[in-house]
């Protein structure tokens, strides 16, 4: 009571306003900035295909794509472990799943590059019903292992020509086969017949597919010689069953078409090339996306660097969207060694990065919570090496809304 009187007097000798304190009242809190929406690893890394222990042959079970996931009709999980051939592993929940010894898909390995036939691995999935499953199949015609002039160096990076192509299974993804007759079955490609020694070049690695608005889309990697550039581009469809109707962004809209270029007849080269997503805030990142649902924005996880940056961290990143088209700048999540930035080809390195959250309620899982698990790829003895493994690790976000 005595203090009081003495800061009441005191006050009224400053000529301050007369105002009573609260007998208890608490300091004023310190002020702190709002939490950034982000992303953030959360907790310790586990293996989820080890190569030495869980592999079905030595030379094809290796997870050379990143990982995709549906929950089939029975609600059992289906997880890829995708090469060529393609196999899965199997569970009730992540946390059991085990290995299926057989193979899900088993490449054509037609030796004519315009069937679009050859060496195929599922690169994305998606199911309505957990019994029809579509697949896009990351489709490689390898010239150095062919006969004659078709790849006159035998140098497999010099000869190697990738194009996307449609697969569907009716068995909840036990089989799958070409959706339509080949070549038929063409969804995506860059506008150019193989040129023997040309290089690589075509349209790669198509990330898993998000439904949006009544339309299917999917991120996929465009490199060719041609054009001197890797872009990231995206793609959509109303009707995964017919491969003909994905249509690329284009820079204005998504009204970009795909074009084979074995039998297009007459065709503007430039017309057919889809237009680069975000060159400067996701610069090559397509591996994986999601709808976050504690950020309400979507979330792009891929493979690059950041020169903008110093110093320039190589690894995982991630970048966060309101529309798909429009990118904040991608920010570090995991910096790893890449296959290109290792010292010795032998050392280990990491690739291939996806979120999947097992809480989705998406029979796809394409949508991610506060908290998800990133997978990825462990190459243990180099890129070339057979011995990879399938590691995940916990992630969660910050900075969003209370839920």
């Amino acid at each position: 009571m005595f203090l009081r009187v003495l800061i009441i007097s005191a006050a009224l000798l400053l000529g301050l306003p007369s105002v009573l304190l609260p007998s208890h009242a608490a300091p004023p809190l310190p002020r702190t900035r709002p939490v950034e929406p982000g992303l953030e690893i959360a907790g310790k890394w586990q293996v989820v295909f080890n190569w030495q222990k869980d592999r079905c042959t030595t030379h094809d079970t290796i997870p050379d794509l990143p990982a995709r996931a549906w929950r089939d009709a029975s609600g059992m999980i289906n997880l890829t472990i995708a090469h060529t051939p393609t196999y899965r592993m199997t569970g009730k929940d992540f946390d059991s799943l085990k290995m299926d010894c057989t193979p899900i898909l088993r490449s054509a390995y037609d030796s004519d590059p315009s069937s679009f036939a050859n060496h195929e691995w599922i690169a994305s999935t998606y199911t309505g019903d957990g019994k029809t499953v579509y697949a896009l199949a990351h489709n490689e015609f390898q010239g150095n292992g062919e006969l004659g002039d078709v790849c006159p160096s035998g140098e497999y990076i010099k000869c190697w020509y990738n194009t996307i192509t449609l697969l569907i299974s009716t068995d909840g993804g036990k089989s799958f086969h070409h959706a339509v007759p080949p070549p038929g079955h063409l969804v995506a490609d860059f506008p150019q017949k193989y040129v023997p020694d040309g290089g690589v070049f075509g349209a790669f690695s198509p990330s898993n597919i998000i439904r949006k608005d009544g339309y299917y889309y999917a991120f996929f990697k465009l490199q060719t010689y041609v054009l001197e550039d890797q872009r990231a581009c995206l793609m959509r469809t109303n009707d995964l069953a017919d491969p003909k109707s994905w249509r690329f962004w284009n820079g204005k809209a998504f009204a970009g078409t795909f074009v084979d270029p074995y039998r297009g007849g007459e065709f503007n080269q430039g017309e057919h090339t889809c237009a680069p997503i975000g060159p400067d805030t996701i610069a090559q990142m397509f591996e994986g996306i999601t709808w976050n649902t504690y950020l309400d924005k979507y979330v792009l996880v891929g493979t690059t660097s950041d020169p903008t940056k110093t110093p320039n961290r190589f690894g995982f990143y991630y970048a966060l969207s309101d529309d798909l088209i429009h990118w904040e700048h991608r920010k570090i999540l995991l910096e790893l060694p890449l296959p290109w930035t290792v010292a010795h080809p032998a050392d280990t390195n990491y690739l291939y990065p996806t979120l999947i959250d097992p809480q989705s309620p998406t029979r796809n899982f394409e949508t991610t919570g506060k908290t998800a698990y990133l997978f990825f790829t462990r190459n243990n003895n180099g890129h070339t090496s057979l011995d990879r493994d399938l590691i995940r690790v916990p992630v969660r976000f910050v900075g969003g809304a209370a839920r």
